[in-house]
């Protein structure tokens, strides 16, 4: 018989985990929907920003990341197949839809005789990155973004490259010590951010280093530590809804500040500079200074509240768990992958010609919103017959790579002599 494993919590299904990923693939969509809302007044501006700044459901996904994984590894900590069945399981889940939607985006965009639609794919000689998944450190190397329909796979970057050296950190230490390194990892990734910074300025490259990223990925490591051990977790209860509060609500308020004293902020922040700054500039420098510490405080608290509150009848709960929320979130990885390319092929070949039937801001306001919601609606459609149609086939070869544990030993005691002697009639 193979030995039982490690917690109780291997296999184990967290609904309301789908929940969060529903809210922050949501808010990643309206993020790249920012140019499809209207800007006619005050309110309209303030919409506008505040549905851009949608990025840190990214943040959101690399909590729930470091989480997910850190738990997986510390429960199958003591398998036989620790890496060969991690990896496994990981590139059946990651890879096969990543490959087809890189390569069947780039062959398009060969087949299809469209200017704007090939000014919208990576450069040729950069291709090989988003194969290697090495897309994240692109910025750095060669000072290069501008729009590409495949860039928002820099995320998926980071969590690979997360994944290659985080298992045998895990694998190598005490259990005990992994809070210790995953905090000591996080506190050396918010230093190394600050410190570029403050040399070079916020830019993207530092945003999508993932260097500078870990602090929210080893956030949820603590968080997977913290939540197999119950007799912390009722201690530490409690604190949780208000440490997810403060760290949300004052990343928030600070951007809110920033977004309506702009006209104070940018002179005090660059004074007489003759490269012209935008509010957006300001934005990125304050999140790459300190803001992601906060959305990792307070995504690391609700994660964890989620995590272990599931199945109880709480009203965060039940509005994780609600139908609304849990398809999205079953489907979150296809929405992340397809959403993008789908966008970039409607706004090039399907916008353009509602645009020419536009004549006032009604109409402006009223299309653009049918626009969002068929863009949503397609996307979602397709992921999910992606899931159900190609990904669920691949994902049934996971059975093969589960846990496996050495037999417990047999431990035989040698039988006093004088006994032994007389169970053999001696």
């Amino acid at each position: 018989m193979p030995a039982p494993a490690p917690t109780a919590i291997v296999g184990r299904k967290l609904q309301a985990l789908d929940g969060l990923r529903a809210i922050a693939i949501i808010l990643v969509f309206l993020h790249h929907m920012r140019p499809h809302i209207p800007v006619t007044d005050r309110f309209t501006l303030g919409l506008n920003w505040y549905l851009g700044q949608g990025w840190l459901g990214v943040d959101l996904f690399f909590v729930l990341s470091g989480f997910l994984i850190t738990g997986i590894l510390l429960d199958t900590r003591e398998a036989s197949n620790y890496f060969s069945g991690f990896y496994a399981r990981r590139i059946l889940r990651i890879f096969p839809l990543y490959y087809v939607v890189l390569t069947a985006v780039i062959l398009v965009g060969k087949l299809v005789n469209s200017p704007p639609l090939t000014a919208t794919l990576p450069l040729a000689e950069d291709r090989w990155l988003y194969y290697c998944y090495l897309t994240n450190w692109l910025g750095l190397w060669k000072a290069h973004y501008g729009p590409n329909y495949l860039a928002h796979f820099w995320s998926l970057a980071v969590e690979e490259q997360f994944y290659l050296f985080w298992p045998l950190v895990v694998w190598l230490v005490r259990p005990r010590a992994i809070p210790w390194v995953a905090g000591g990892l996080a506190a050396v990734a918010a230093v190394v951010r600050v410190i570029w910074v403050a040399h070079s300025g916020g830019q993207q490259a530092i945003a999508w280093a993932t260097v500078c990223r870990l602090d929210e990925l080893f956030a949820g490591a603590l968080c997977a530590f913290l939540f197999r051990n119950p007799e912390r977790m009722l201690k530490i209860r409690k604190w949780l809804p208000g440490i997810g509060i403060l760290g949300i609500s004052s990343f928030l308020v600070i951007l809110s500040g920033m977004l309506f004293f702009q006209h104070r902020l940018l002179p005090w922040l660059y004074g007489s500079s003759p490269v012209p700054h935008t509010l957006d500039d300001a934005v990125q420098l304050f999140v790459e200074y300190g803001g992601y510490v906060l959305l990792a405080l307070g995504f690391g608290a609700i994660v964890l509240l989620a995590a272990y509150t599931d199945g109880k009848g709480t009203w965060m709960q039940k509005f994780l768990t609600s139908r609304l929320l849990a398809p999205i979130g079953a489907y979150s990885y296809g929405i992340y992958v397809f959403h993008v390319p789908i966008l970039g092929m409607a706004s090039i070949f399907v916008f353009p010609r509602i645009a020419r039937g536009i004549h006032s801001c009604e109409e402006l306001f009223i299309s653009e919103a049918a626009y969002i919601l068929v863009v949503a609606a397609v996307t979602f459609v397709v992921s999910a017959l992606s899931y159900e149609f190609f990904e669920k086939k691949i994902l049934r070869f996971k059975r093969y790579f589960e846990a496996r544990y050495a037999p417990e030993p047999i431990i035989t005691v040698p039988e006093d002599s004088a006994v032994a002697r007389e169970n053999a009639g001696a």
